[in-house]
């Protein structure tokens, strides 16, 4: 499985790094993508979709690859991101949603300033006390935890991190911070942002949480089985950038 944020410029970038996740698919066939929000720039106008969205990634749309994306900020700018949720190729079974894959789950949220909290909330807990899968990760644009130009949230760490806690999430994986970085598991969760898929850079310092932190454009690379999971990270140029396997709490960098 891939995962990208902060995609949608419809520039040279975005095709440079959409480029090398076809590349990885050609080597091992991809599930599916993640899309990390800010899906399309600059107001999430469908307009621009097939520069933003089905140009960069006809390899891996014409290889029957599902993506499934959750809404940033600039993609709540045209309809609330409405026509987002409605437009299929972006697999959103609505605003906020679950993904099972195998032995992973995926919990797809909508972390704008304008959601419905006191709705996605209650359904959050209910969907993780009920989800039996060995690998529980929640998806969402605005970073908990980040060393990038957003920093720290307590808001999300007050409203998220106690949940994610108690019902064993693994893995948190954000963009909005346009850079790539993986926290070091605090409290057994791993904390990863994915924002270098296309939007412009910005410089990211590492700090005290950090594993990993750079500035490149960039995705992640996960694979999965019920007792591991590895993550992979490549740039534009077809490097790797990082390297771990989690596994029962317990990670390993190379």
């Amino acid at each position: 499985m891939l995962a990208i944020g902060d995609s949608g410029g419809g520039n040279a970038a975005q095709q440079a790094v959409a480029d090398q996740m076809a590349a990885v698919n050609g080597r091992r066939k991809v599930d599916l993508v993640i899309m990390a929000g800010d899906n399309i720039y600059d107001s999430g106008d469908l307009k621009r979709v097939e520069a933003t969205f089905t140009r960069p990634y006809r390899a891996l749309l014409q290889a029957g690859v599902p993506f499934h994306a959750v809404l940033g900020n600039h993609d709540i700018r045209t309809g609330n991101g409405d026509p987002q949720i409605r437009y299929p190729l972006f697999g959103m079974k609505g605003r906020w949603y679950t993904l099972r894959r195998g032995p992973v789950e995926f919990f797809m949220l909508d972390t704008n300033v304008n959601t419905a909290w006191q709705h996605q909330l209650p359904w959050l807990k209910q969907a993780l006390a009920s989800s039996t899968a060995p690998w529980k990760v929640l998806v969402g644009h605005h970073p908990i935890y980040s060393s990038g130009l957003y920093g720290d949230d307590p808001v999300a760490m007050a409203r998220l991190v106690p949940w994610m806690r108690r019902h064993g999430v693994q893995l948190y994986i954000n963009g909005h911070d346009h850079n790539y970085e993986r926290s070091r598991p605090l409290d057994g969760i791993t904390y990863l942002t994915v924002g270098g898929g296309g939007a412009a850079l910005r410089p990211v310092l590492p700090g005290p949480n950090s594993a990993r932190a750079v500035s490149r454009y960039s995705f992640a690379e996960l694979s999965f089985t019920p007792k591991d999971l590895m993550i992979e990270a490549w740039d534009s140029k077809g490097e790797r950038i990082d390297q771990v396997r989690l596994e029962s709490g317990a990670s390993t960098s190379r």
